[in-house]
């Protein structure tokens, strides 16, 4: 078994739709250890947040951060997320109320 350092996300800008930013691979479970999220708008923006099983979609049933809102210029460490295990074919899906003003980075471990 391998432990392996990961950027599960490696600096993205959320869309306004949801959309799968990670998913573990094939015979692998990813761990999340930080999630960081920065909101580069003038205004408030805010961030949802699921982690979904594998064939399924995102719903309040997996959502791990409703609407969190991040003021202009806020930095925010989603420490909900850490120690999430995600099995193979489970994913990570967020969504931004404004497109391309936050910012995200999420690490972690895949283990083989």
């Amino acid at each position: 078994m391998a432990t392996l350092p990961k950027a599960m996300v490696a600096g993205v800008n959320l869309t306004d739709a949801a959309f799968t930013y990670y998913t573990a691979p094939a015979s692998t479970r990813g761990i999340i250890k930080k999630a960081t999220f920065v909101n580069d708008h003038t205004g408030n923006v805010t961030v949802t947040i699921n982690i979904v099983s594998s064939g399924g979609s995102a719903t309040y049933a997996n959502r791990i951060s409703k609407a969190r809102t991040l003021s202009a210029g806020e930095t925010w460490s989603c420490y909900d997320l850490a120690n999430h295990e995600l099995e193979t074919g489970d994913f990570i899906s967020m969504l931004a109320s404004v497109t391309a003003k936050i910012g995200c980075r999420i690490s972690g471990y895949e283990v083989t």
